[in-house]
């Protein structure tokens, strides 16, 4: 029940009693500040590395591209793009997670949501896994083309399908490749604007960045404390504190979440996109911290049918729900 500081050189116990906002987990860089006496560093106040806005950090490194992508150069920086993403007024982002498509009530749904979308199509869908309401087996690898006949509805949309943790690929690690193409072939042939993804991923709307991450991580945060906050309603805020300060999208012990070691930079927001959607079975939750939008539309079929609906022309964020018909 105790706590260490260790090195090399020896070990120094901790005596915490105040920590700042915040999911405290190991693996975490923290600022910690107390005094030393008697072999024990009695810390009085534990909080996180202050986050940086994406202005500053480009104030520093000018329009150098970390965010991925054929360019050598930031795209935001461009007046052009900044100019066309505003004027599209009526572009918008459907985000739905746990698109369960093995479950009859799910499709029902998504059939309402596509005709009710038919007359003015979304600039693109986003459906997070998982793809099925129990473990990959056989029986659900069908399942993906019983939509097809949905999305042919929204032609003029794109269409972008990001892994959860239990559809078919490799254990708990992230991050997690795409669906097999074996599995997709006939879906990207019937639906030409359908790009299956890995698990984050990153996409490049005119000059926003916006990063998607499909994992169940608020329940290990909170697992994994070394002290849960005292207010348990704001648990939302103190985790979108703990990633955005931790500028990582999993910043837990290997043994809690395995990273693949040479792909842990795509787990990084260094500088902070303008948009983190944390598809998480969490209650759904929409909030900004240092500029940065991050967005939980919750499980769709868990949650009653909600989903959000992002416009970046206004950078705000729609709630909805399918209501029964």
């Amino acid at each position: 029940g105790k706590f260490y500081l260790e090195d090399p050189s020896g070990t120094v116990q901790l005596d915490m009693s105040k920590f700042h906002n915040g999911l405290y987990t190991e693996s975490c860089f923290v600022l910690a500040e107390g005094w030393y006496e008697d072999g024990v560093f009695h810390v009085n106040g534990v909080g996180f590395p202050p986050t940086e806005p994406s202005s500053a950090t480009r104030a520093y490194y000018g329009d150098i591209n970390f965010f991925g992508g054929p360019s050598n150069l930031s795209v935001k920086a461009s007046a052009k793009l900044k100019q066309l993403e505003d004027e599209n007024e009526d572009a918008m982002f459907v985000l739905v997670s746990d698109v369960w498509l093995d479950s009859v009530e799910v499709m029902d749904k998504l059939n309402l949501m596509f005709s009710g979308y038919a007359t003015m199509p979304p600039t693109c869908f986003i459906f997070c896994g998982n793809f099925s309401s129990a473990p990959y087996g056989k029986t659900q690898i069908k399942s993906l083309k019983g939509i097809t006949q949905f999305c042919l509805y929204t032609y003029m949309s794109r269409f972008v399908f990001v892994p959860g943790p239990e559809d078919p690929g490799p254990a708990s690690i992230l991050p997690r490749p795409p669906l097999a193409d074996h599995i997709t072939e006939e879906f990207r042939q019937r639906v030409p604007f359908s790009v299956f993804t890995t698990n984050p991923c990153r996409i490049q709307y005119c000059s926003q960045e916006i990063v998607i991450l499909r994992e169940d991580m608020v329940n290990k945060m909170c697992r994994n404390c070394v002290r849960l906050p005292n207010n348990n309603l704001d648990i939302p805020n103190h985790y979108v504190k703990s990633i955005l300060s931790q500028a990582h999208l999993a910043p837990l012990p290997l043994y809690v979440s395995p990273v693949f070691w040479a792909y842990d930079y795509s787990l990084r927001v260094y500088p902070l996109p303008d948009v983190i959607v944390f598809a998480d079975k969490y209650d759904p939750f929409s909030i900004t911290n240092t500029d940065c939008l991050c967005v939980n539309p919750g499980s769709f079929p868990r949650s009653g049918f909600t989903f959000k609906v992002y416009y970046p022309s206004s950078k705000t964020v729609e709630d909805s729900k399918l209501q029964e018909l």
